[in-house]
């Protein structure tokens, strides 16, 4: 192996980070500074220096980085992919998993236990919970699912499952006795099988750290340990790495408080902040030099995040020649920014620049929704990262199929989708129902159908005939209405089937506020059904636009990013009140904008159409405060970010020419819709 030059190909910073000989270290790695590259290079100096590679211990949170810093790690040492290295390196889960095969007979686990998956879980805890909560008097019980993640969270944030049932899902409160007893049985069924979820991975291996004889073997049994993305480890996670690092101390973290955007899945921003408090002696380093993106969204992100509070203070700086300052662009409305957005798309599109490295942002999925009908207007090809695009999502679909049965009441596929839906209703009792429906004359004769049911099955199809004569009294040319009934109606399932029902609740109340600018059923339908053959037709191999939530889109970058609908009611989310919660939506609008290299458009809409006409907006409490020189305005952003800044409501105007510091402005004129003058006549 030839010796690696660390001073001529690490920075300063990162040289520092990497040349710790010892003790406790806390990498702060701002956005685009190279952490991947400190880490890699830390265990080649380490090994340099004479550790055994077994001795190190390097954890990640995916595979995919796992893979990845092995991978770099060997090319550094001059060793090939397929050449062993006895470095400990993994996922906490992967890691804990070896350690268990080993050492779990001290907590009485088998060595041949078996790992359920998720879908194995919820398997098991349906079975269990079938048998609990049959004799509630209830339309509908909480899904496997949903009882998965109350017990999950409590697990991975050291919590009560009474703690985790008020954050999560209040609403089951009422049950909580029972699902205590689906929790208990849930885990005396796993150690009689001798099974271990994903959660029982990392409480054993935290109970093997605090655990006569296994606590000196641990404590010995690595001399270095590196963590990755240190922001998003959970209580549990944090525990086991201060119970293996207290005796030697050698532990080196990475991460970026400003990056820390996952307390839904009960990672813990305390964890990075109090370790200098944890590990007293230790030495914190910044890695501050930015290789992503370009000066002005480098400046624009210090800005951002300079609000927050609870943080470290960083000052990122680009190492890049200086581009374009991003824009902030407001639009009169929210079609107008779909258009606007395209627009731009169509233009970046025409320079060259390949559809994979423009992507679109939002904070909620169902935010999406105008985009997407405007690209497929346009026939541009997109990828929804991370989930489905809004017309092929299940509870879309299902929504969607009752107004299909009251357009044609024979719709056999539209049948299959409801009802299921409905309890004691499977596949024969489904088939026996369609073929009897099919012989009346319309929808309306449906009371007078008898079919021989099952009683369970007998309850439902009453509940079903009940909904849909609630749905014929309505007109048909109201389709806002029309979702809205089936949407209350819907939503007890809804409520219990899916753990993310409140952003399946957005995409229908989405979905009924397009339904409300269509005053025909036919016509409804038919765009609706353009759009799901837009969904089928994508050629899967073109490449296309990519849209994602900012949560989906942490540790990816791009030469173009444009941010939606950045208005107050949807960043920080309406749901947001507090002043942790404030912090972590304006941590995400930074991670947002650092997902830019070279281009970054902030959009929003003056207003929105809702069921009864437009509403007005208001911009993010996160745009009013930002320095004016660092973004170009259009005339409307400006006029209304000032507006918003004085506490006076902007109403739209029809004017939306883009500012230009270079066009004559009038003088000592207000427009019309503007509370303020232009800047310039202040």
């Amino acid at each position: 192996m030839s010796k690696i030059d660390f001073a001529k190909v690490l920075n300063e910073e990162q040289y520092q980070a990497v040349t710790v000989k010892a003790g406790p270290c806390l990498v702060l790695a701002g956005a685009g500074s190279g952490k991947t590259r400190v880490l890699v290079h830390k265990v080649a100096w380490l090994i340099e220096q004479g550790v055994k590679p077994e001795k190190i211990l390097l954890l990640t949170f995916t595979n995919k980085a796992a893979n990845e810093m092995m991978s770099r790690t060997k090319a550094l040492l001059g060793l090939k992919d397929a050449d062993r290295l006895a470095l400990w390196g993994g996922t906490f889960h992967s890691v804990a998993n070896r350690l268990l095969r080993v050492y779990g007979r001290y907590l009485d686990i088998p060595n041949n236990f078996v790992i359920l998956d998720s879908d194995d879980s919820k398997s098991l805890l349906k079975k269990i919970s079938k048998n609990i909560l049959h004799s509630l008097d209830k339309k509908n019980n909480p899904s496997s699912s949903l009882i998965q993640e109350v017990i999950s969270f409590a697990t991975n944030s050291d919590i009560s499952l009474n703690e985790s049932l008020q954050i999560k899902f209040p609403e089951w409160l009422q049950i909580e006795e029972q699902i205590v007893k689906i929790a208990e049985m849930y885990k005396q069924q796993k150690q009689k099988s001798g099974t271990l979820d994903f959660d029982d991975l990392l409480q054993a291996w935290k109970k093997l750290t605090t655990t006569t004889p296994t606590d000196k073997i641990f404590a010995n049994l690595w001399e270095y340990i590196l963590v990755d993305e240190y922001q998003d480890t959970n209580t549990i996670q944090a525990e086991i790495i201060y119970n293996l690092a207290k005796a030697h101390q050698n532990i080196l973290v990475v991460g970026d408080d400003a990056q820390s955007i996952y307390s839904f899945r009960a990672a813990n921003i305390q964890n990075i902040l109090d370790f200098p408090k944890i590990f007293p002696k230790c030495q914190i380093i910044k890695l501050e030099k930015n290789y992503r993106s370009s000066p002005e969204i480098v400046s624009l992100a210090n800005a951002v995040i300079a609000d927050n509070v609870n943080q470290f203070a960083k000052n990122l700086q680009s190492v890049l020649n200086p581009g374009l300052k991003p824009e902030l662009i407001a639009e009169n409305n929210n079609f107008s920014e779909a258009k606007f957005l395209a627009d731009k798309i169509e233009y970046l599109l025409s320079m060259g620049l390949v559809p994979q490295e423009i992507a679109v942002l939002f904070r909620a999925s169902h935010h999406s929704q105008n985009l997407e009908i405007e690209l497929n207007k346009r026939g541009i090809n997109y990828e929804m990262r991370g989930g489905l695009k809004f017309f092929e999502r299940a509870h879309i679909k299902d929504v969607l199929a009752h107004l299909k049965v009251l357009f044609n009441f024979k719709d056999q596929s539209s049948w299959t989708r409801i009802l299921p839906l409905y309890e004691g209703i499977g596949d024969m009792t489904e088939g026996k129902i369609y073929s009897s429906l099919s012989q009346l004359d319309s929808l309306a004769d449906l009371n007078n159908l008898n079919i021989s049911l099952s009683a369970k099955a007998d309850i439902s199809w009453s509940q079903v005939k009940e909904n849909f004569n609630r749905l014929l009294n309505i007109s048909q040319e109201n389709l806002g209405e029309l979702i809205r009934l089936v949407m209350a109606q819907y939503n007890d399932y809804l409520m219990s089937q899916y753990t993310d029902y409140r952003q399946r609740q957005d995409d229908l109340e989405q979905l009924a506020i397009f339904a409300s600018a269509h005053s025909d059923l036919a016509e409804f339908l038919s765009e609706v059904s353009l759009q799901e053959k837009f969904s089928v037709g994508d050629d899967k191999n073109k490449a296309g636009v990519i849209l994602s939530t900012i949560h989906q889109a942490k540790g990816l970058e791009w030469q173009a990013v444009f941010l939606l609908n950045l208005t107050s009611r949807s960043l920080p989310h309406p749901l947001c009140q507090t002043e942790i919660e404030i912090e972590e939506e304006r941590r995400l609008f930074y991670v947002a904008v650092t997902r830019a290299k070279r281009y970054l458009y902030l959009s929003y809409p003056l207003s929105e159409f809702r069921y009864d006409g437009y509403k007005n907006l208001q911009p993010s409490i996160f745009l009013s405060n930002l320095d004016s020189n660092l973004l170009n305005y259009n005339h409307l952003a400006r006029s209304s970010v000032y507006a918003q800044s004085d506490g006076v409501e902007y109403v739209p105007e029809q004017n939306n020419d883009f500012y230009d510091e270079d066009k004559p402005k009038p003088k000592n004129k207000t427009k019309p819709g503007h509370f303020l003058p232009e800047i310039d006549e202040w």
